[in-house]
């Protein structure tokens, strides 16, 4: 049997494009397996791919995978092979670096494909999650009303306050009409392919309860109450999960950054050690360790209790201006290289010879100033535009929420004294109660006056909102005046769902607003701890040049400027990753980060100049005597 389509149709959909590559192992049984594991992922995610299809597209790509890797492993272990003879470090970097790309490669390509389906499946379990409580205010009017609940899935198919909830609707209406299902049966149906927890619980209750006749309404009453205790639950639950996340990076940070840093010194110091070369350590460093903060990131959003939020411009320009700050930084970085010379009385360096110690991590001590500076301004001026737009987004869509639910009372108060909702808004559009809210009334009325009629107004000023309950009352409210269910029990019953859920938002992101404090305090103590120990290092070698002129430890004054010059560098994009993790952590958003990336950004080139400044004396300024 065909699955019903539960999304909107679009053009696209009447004609689909299957290429051969999507039919190559179509037949065989090798993904007949792989298909049955892909089927209800596919009907979660909404989407209506032939499993078939799918498995064999992803088969396809996967041996390509495979056979890409194991080309990368031969020349891997021949390099590694050419190391055990000549002992030249060069051959072990670019053997372990063809063995990790020829494993990484599989593995990576499968998850990509996989990733693609479960990523849709949890935007969708977002969606309805949080669409839920709304959806059961409506669903309770209806209830007490005394309406089949076919009418209100008919209803929330048409309307466009739910975006979700409106695609679910739909396909129960479409089992009802063309395969002549009952409304129950269609509505368990539907708990198959919707990936939330609280969505089935509350449709299984209902289909119980109507089996078993039970009193319905009294049983989704209590049902709906249970449905938010459960989201404050799993809202504190998130907040402890998070608060242990910050803890780990804390401790990431205090113990793993530090050691790491600690073992490119001493393989510096003493480079007999041959724990790695320190090509390896250096890439790591500035690579791997801002690498590891982005994991942190991809953690947070795995663990937070997550709301619906529509996307920012300022995401996009952030993404587009990353590449451009670092070849900005690259050019400062030759521009001020003379400048700096001139004012500490330096040999100015080559701009060739910046480049080559940047791309090939072997600069010294006399870099650092030029390449610290010029990243960091680079990356600087890369987050500003999209910090001021974000911050400009923000202030214009968002903090209406603790105005909304007041709002929608006086709407069914209005109602129920035999007032039109234009009236209503006349009369609260300069009420200071409503705050900040008073703009978009403002506008609601302005759009009246113009003959638009009261439901498009709606719509037309809730698209500059980005607060989801704000934009849920206001598309509701348009579309109950659409549909005719404009009644203040309708009203006044959403108004109580969307306050709840405005409450227990609240509630969570009060709790894990400490969070923020996290990040600073161990990207701060963790670069004050390397900083003490190079600069320690640097002035020991230089107090005591007779003993690091022969021996074991000669070796030592040429790389540990190199370590402390691939620390500085990794340092500068550790604090560009924190700061975005920082706003991950505190508020959900990557974009509520760049302010903080900034501070950071200029915390750390600060103290790593520092470093150069710094001198400790190893000698007594006393002569001994006998």
């Amino acid at each position: 049997m065909a699955v019903i389509s539960s999304g909107k149709k679009k053009p696209s959909d009447e004609k689909i494009n299957i290429s051969q590559i999507d039919l190559l192992f179509y037949r065989t049984p090798l993904v007949e397996p792989l298909a049955k594991s892909l089927d209800k992922k596919l009907k979660q995610a909404g989407l209506s791919d032939d499993p078939r299809i799918y498995a064999s597209r992803l088969f396809f790509f996967l041996i390509l995978g495979i056979i890409i890797g194991v080309m990368l492993l031969f020349p891997g272990f021949i390099f590694l092979r050419e190391f055990e003879l000549t002992k030249l470090s060069k051959f072990a970097v670019g053997g372990i670096m063809f063995i990790l790309f020829g494993v990484i490669i599989p593995v990576v390509t499968y998850l990509v494909l996989i990733s693609n389906v479960s990523q849709k499946v949890e935007s969708r379990r977002i969606g309805v999650e949080a669409e839920t409580p709304a959806f059961s205010a409506l669903f309770l009017v209806f209830l007490r009303s005394g309406l089949s609940p076919r009418l209100l899935f008919e209803n929330l198919s048409k309307t466009k306050a739910f975006n979700y909830m409106n695609s679910i609707a739909k396909y129960i209406v479409k089992r009802i009409n063309f395969l002549g299902e009952s409304v129950e049966k269609a509505i368990d149906e539907s708990t198959k392919i919707v990936p939330s927890k609280l969505y089935n619980d509350l449709m299984v209750t209902y289909i119980t309860a109507i089996r078993t006749g039970a009193p319905v309404f009294e049983t989704m009453q209590s049902k709906i109450k249970d449905i938010l205790k459960n989201m404050e639950l799993q809202a504190s639950k998130a907040a402890d999960n998070l608060s242990g996340v910050g803890e780990g990076y804390v401790t990431w940070l205090a113990s793993g950054f530090i050691s790491f840093f600690l073992i490119l010194i001493l393989e510096a110091v003493f480079p007999q050690l041959h724990v790695l070369p320190i090509g390896i350590l250096g890439a790591f460093a500035v690579l791997g360790i801002p690498i590891v903060n982005i994991l942190f990131v991809w953690v947070v959003d795995q663990t937070q209790y997550k709301f619906p939020e529509k996307q920012l411009r300022a995401d996009k320009i952030f993404l587009m201006l990353f590449p451009v700050g670092i070849i900005l930084g690259i050019i400062l970085m030759i521009v001020l290289e003379p400048i700096i010379a001139k004012i500490t009385h330096q040999i100015p360096v080559a701009p060739k010879y910046m480049l080559l110690g940047l791309f090939t991590l072997s600069g010294n001590l006399n870099y650092i100033p030029a390449t610290v500076i010029g990243l960091t301004i680079g990356l600087i001026l890369s987050l500003i535009p999209p910090y001021i737009i974000v911050k400009r987004e923000l202030n214009e869509g968002s903090g209406y929420d603790i105005y909304v639910a007041r709002f929608l009372r006086a709407i069914g108060e209005g109602s129920r004294a035999g007032l039109s909702p234009e009236a209503v808004i006349k009369n609260l559009k300069d009420s200071k109660e409503l705050g900040k809210l008073q703009n978009i009334l403002r506008r609601v009325y302005a759009y009246i006056n113009l003959g638009i009629p009261i439901k498009d107004a709606f719509r037309k000023a809730s698209d500059i909102i980005i607060d989801f309950s704000t934009k849920i009352a206001f598309t509701s409210l348009a579309d109950m005046i659409e549909i005719g269910s404009l009644t203040p029990e309708s009203v006044e019953t959403l108004a109580d769902q969307l306050d709840a859920q405005i409450r227990i938002r609240r509630e969570y992101y009060a709790k894990i607003k400490i969070l923020l404090y996290m990040p600073y305090i161990g990207s701060i103590l963790a670069l004050i701890a390397t900083i003490i120990l190079s600069s320690a290092i640097i002035s020991l070698l230089s107090s005591s040049s007779f003993i690091t002129s022969y021996g074991p430890l000669a070796a030592a004054q040429v790389l540990v400027p190199k370590a402390v010059y691939i620390a500085s560098l990794s340092s500068v994009f550790n604090a560009y990753t924190a700061g975005l993790l920082v706003g991950k952590l505190a508020s959900g958003r990557i974009a509520n980060g760049y302010l903080h990336a900034i501070i950071l950004l200029i915390i750390t080139m600060i103290l790593v100049l520092l470093t150069l400044s710094i001198k400790f004396s190893f000698t007594s300024p006393v002569a001994p005597t006998l």
